[in-house]
């Protein structure tokens, strides 16, 4: 039970002090209010949170990567398949999760173990069907990879249900995030209207 809540508090910190690091990282580039920028991510964000699913949430994250001054034709693409392949909260789950089960089954942990942990967690974050659980599917291949029992996936379970909405919102606040910096690189910013 322990390890269950470890791994719970590991990921929601860890996944909010990037998403923090993202944000602020918009506001110190764009010389955004960090009240408006949160306020202009809201409603996709709990549309995520409150369904668990990305796809629930795209006409809201459409409509909302608008008010963020993101040009059409990069919300049209970017949107599209970043809600599908941009799941950044997934890979820092994958990862926490894979280190604290390899942990708690006495698998030995060194950096090779590590370095492959985060070069599967990375491939299968993007692999991860973008549906409510679809996560549940990848930790099969992650512990077959990492050496570490199968029972570890009874715990994995119970983690992955738990998690799954708040790792939803978190991805699409990742995407709209990442979507402004690339369109400030790519002079596709009204940074006026995201500024409002």
């Amino acid at each position: 039970m322990f390890s269950l809540i470890k791994q719970i508090i590991l990921v929601i910190l860890i996944t909010s002090i990037t998403l923090m690091f993202y944000i602020g990282l918009v506001c110190w580039k764009c010389k955004v209010k960090p009240g408006v920028l949160i306020k202009k991510l809201l409603p996709t964000f709990l549309i995520a949170l409150s369904t668990s699913s990305s796809s629930a949430a795209f006409g809201t994250n459409i409509e909302s990567c608008k008010a963020l001054g993101i040009d059409k034709k990069l919300i049209n693409f970017g949107v599209s398949i970043g809600q599908i392949i941009f799941m950044p909260a997934g890979a820092i789950q994958f990862f926490i999760v894979s280190l604290c089960t390899g942990q708690s089954f006495g698998t030995e942990i060194t950096i090779v173990w590590i370095i492959t942990s985060i070069i599967t967690c990375t491939i299968l974050a993007i692999a991860t069907p973008p549906i409510p659980g679809g996560g549940l599917s990848c930790y099969t291949i992650l512990f077959a990879q990492l050496g570490i029992p199968s029972a570890g996936i009874a715990l994995v379970i119970s983690i992955e249900l738990l998690m799954d909405a708040f790792l939803t919102a978190c991805n699409l606040a990742f995407l709209q995030t990442e979507l402004i910096l690339s369109a400030k690189k790519l002079n596709l910013l009204d940074e006026e209207k995201l500024r409002i």
